[in-house]
């Protein structure tokens, strides 16, 4: 019998998925379950769609067994594919989510070569859900499309649901799915995410869809085969877009709120490997072994090959109900899934540059990124560089004038034609610094008309480092990036200043600055915010960048916390932060970068950028000189330390709690390389630990994992 909801209230829905997935943080293959407990927040109601689906799962179990359904031709699901990119080989290409479509319909119509794996005892319940994917050929506007978008952001590492913004069609009408190069950790899990799917109907149409990494998209192109590489992990994914929990829900009793469905058999936790001897739970009848064939366990790609009838029944109920609009003849002749012959579209224009910050002189690479159809002929236009114009897929540009330069493409081919143009795209920064004073300071009271500071947002075309006059350390302005309210989660947005000659300065430079933040406050069903500043150092013009500062959330806060807009009302409310420079004296054309990365946390300001002098106390040890290898780990993890300088330094080991578990080192060690050796049986368990490294002005956490 399907389980019944009756009076489960949606605080114990959502206890019951942050007690229940304790097991999945050895590596944290999909992130559904994480993301329930948000969505429910976002959409209470969502238990009460619960209740309807399964009761109407149950009402079409009933008409299966009187043998009253079977026979109908396959519901079909028009499909979109929003490749979120940086010019890597997460921008997967077209055949590539052609063969993902084609496992899909494999695993959802029984048609896939491995079912004859199942094992005879499974054979009984193997089911057929009846269910195709198409990619849609006309897109929301009425446009011809492959279904396919393509969209550059330094958002497809560590993605969430950030990355949804970016690109979205209607959900009523498409599965939306966003391919990315990489997946957040949920912060207690770890691991690696390959992907997660928002429930039916939960966390509202903005949020609905599935997150999945571009290396577990088919079985061809950019693949991971440690990872899968079968294509599974969106079928999985699927399976909670339709409806499914994991078969591991509940553990062996069910508890509070399990899978839900008896032909299923139970499983104590998340399974792993490819064991066909696996019996983790004997108190079922009659007592099965796991079902590790099961699309929504967490075994082996090679080993998935099953959807039951239960759960083809909760999937079809699902269509029937809350995605009823989905596969429907209206919707399916709209989306150009109806099996009307596909027609050649149009291109459209994209575009990307290898850097887009470049010294005086220099090559700039660019790339020829449209899409949604076959471009004949192209025309580029740099009309401040060299060449000016090219018809080249991959044109090389020289550009020799300091500043911003724009740049445009127009493709055609016999369906269309279609334009881009970036302005301000490239920044040149010039051969000689701008600065080259002994001492440089920047209190942001003039109103940048030299470009004394430049602001690249990466994250949002709306919200990013903005001069404001209702806050300030000193004088009446300073800089400050919206994170409150406007800014993405995950969004990117730097603050650089002008070029500098480091060879000036008599003394080792050091950089001084006033920043002020209030954490926000997280809730019982999700932790404090963590929006991160770093401070970075590029001696190439920008093309890469070293980071001598970096701190996130409570570590970055200096008023404490707050659920309104952040303004500093008080100068003690802000922090004098510094920074030893003193490795980079030897240059003679330096950058330095404020980057602010948004987590749906609060504001952060800037104010009075000092650079001059030595700092007191030297820098004890950077980022880059604390290092925790293999991680994860079964058995034994190594932590390197380099101090730069003799120091008073504790480690300590932290349970997800803030624990301590024990203390390795409290005590003034020797300038130089050491190393500390973790062993995992010398700790009570196996999950997340965190690494907590503090000097006299570091403080540096790394998290590992013992699986």
């Amino acid at each position: 019998m399907y389980f019944s909801f009756t009076r489960i209230t949606a605080l114990a829905f959502s206890a019951f998925f942050l007690l229940n997935t304790s097991f999945a943080q050895q590596i944290n293959r999909c992130a559904t379950d994480e993301k329930v407990t948000q969505q429910l927040l976002q959409t209470p109601e969502a238990l009460q769609n619960y209740l309807r689906i399964f009761e109407k799962a149950q009402a079409i179990r009933a008409e299966r067994e009187a043998g009253l359904r079977g026979g109908n031709a396959p519901r079909i699901i028009p499909v979109v594919f929003h490749v979120i990119h940086e010019g890597g080989t997460e921008n997967i290409s077209k055949e590539q989510i052609e063969d993902q479509i084609r496992v899909l319909n494999e695993d959802f119509t029984r048609t896939n070569a491995d079912t004859t794996n199942t094992r005879d005892i499974f054979l009984p319940v193997a089911a057929n859900p009846n269910i195709n994917f198409r990619l849609a050929q006309i897109d929301p506007d009425g446009n011809c499309t492959e279904g396919i978008t393509r969209t550059f952001s330094t958002q497809t590492t560590n993605a969430g649901d950030n990355v949804k913004a970016l690109a979205w069609w209607d959900n009523t009408k498409y599965l939306n799915i966003w391919v990315v190069r990489t997946i957040e950790s949920d912060g207690t899990s770890g691991g690696v995410t390959l992907g997660f799917s928002s429930l039916p109907g939960f966390g509202g149409g903005g949020n609905d869809g599935i997150v999945v990494r571009a290396d577990c998209v088919g079985t061809i192109g950019n693949v991971n085969q440690q990872l899968g590489g079968t294509g599974r992990t969106l079928t999985h994914e699927i399976g909670h877009y339709l409806g499914l929990f994991h078969t591991f829900q509940g553990g062996c009793s069910g508890g509070f709120f399990g899978e839900g469905i008896d032909d299923t058999p139970p499983v104590a936790e998340a399974s792993f490997g490819c064991d066909t001897t696996a019996n983790t739970c004997t108190n079922d009848n009659p007592d099965l072994p796991d079902m590790i064939e099961n699309y929504m366990d967490y075994a082996n790609d090679e080993c998935m090959n099953i959807f039951t009838l239960g759960q083809s029944d909760v999937m079809n109920a699902t269509l029937d109900d809350i995605r009823d609009v989905l596969y429907t003849p209206a919707n399916l002749a709209a989306t150009g899934t109806d099996g009307t012959p596909a027609v050649p579209c149009a291109p459209v224009a994209d575009f990307y540059a290898e850097n887009t910050m470049v010294c005086q002189g220099d090559l700039v690479n660019f790339t020829d990124n449209s899409y949604n159809g076959t471009v004949d002929t192209r025309a580029w236009s740099f009309p401040t560089g060299t060449p000016t114009t090219s018809a080249s897929a991959s044109p090389n540009v020289q550009f020799n004038t300091p500043g911003f330069h724009n740049v445009s493409l127009t493709v055609t081919n016999t369906q269309g034609t279609d334009s881009k143009t970036i302005e301000s795209y490239i920044y040149v920064s010039p051969e000689n610094a701008t600065i080259s004073n002994w001492q440089y300071f920047e209190g942001f009271e003039g109103d940048n008309t030299n470009n004394e500071w430049l602001i690249f947002n990466e994250g949002n075309v709306t919200t990013t480092w903005q001069q404001v006059s209702n806050a300030a350390y000193s004088g009446s302005k300073c800089m400050k990036i919206s994170n409150f309210t406007g800014n993405t989660t995950g969004a990117i947005d730097n603050l650089v200043l002008p070029s500098i000659d480091f060879t000036q300065i008599s003394t080792p430079p050091t950089l001084r600055f006033k920043v002020a933040n209030a954490q926000r406050p997280g809730s019982q069903f999700s932790s404090a915010s963590e929006d991160r500043l770093k401070v970075m150092i590029s001696t190439n013009c920008g093309k890469t960048w070293q980071t001598r500062w970096n701190k996130a959330g409570a570590d970055l806060a200096t008023a404490g916390t707050s659920n309104s807009s952040f303004t500093p009302s008080s100068q003690n409310q802000w922090e004098e932060i510094t920074v030893n420079l003193s490795s980079f004296a030897a240059q003679d054309n330096v950058l330095i970068k404020f980057e602010a990365t948004s987590n749906e946390g609060n504001n952060i300001y800037l104010d009075d950028i000092n650079l001059t002098g030595p700092v007191g106390v030297e820098e004890t040890v950077s980022e880059n000189d604390f290092s925790v290898f293999p991680n994860p780990s079964e058995n034994t993890v190594y932590v390197n330390v380099n101090l730069n300088t003799t120091e008073n330094v504790e480690l300590t080991l932290n349970d997800i709690t803030g624990k301590i578990v024990t203390t390795i080192i409290r005590s003034k060690m020797n300038k130089g390389q050491h190393t500390f050796v973790i062993n995992k049986n010398e700790l009570n368990a196996s999950g997340i630990y965190f690494l907590n490294l503090k000097t006299v002005n570091s403080t540096i956490v790394r998290k590992i994992l013992f699986f």
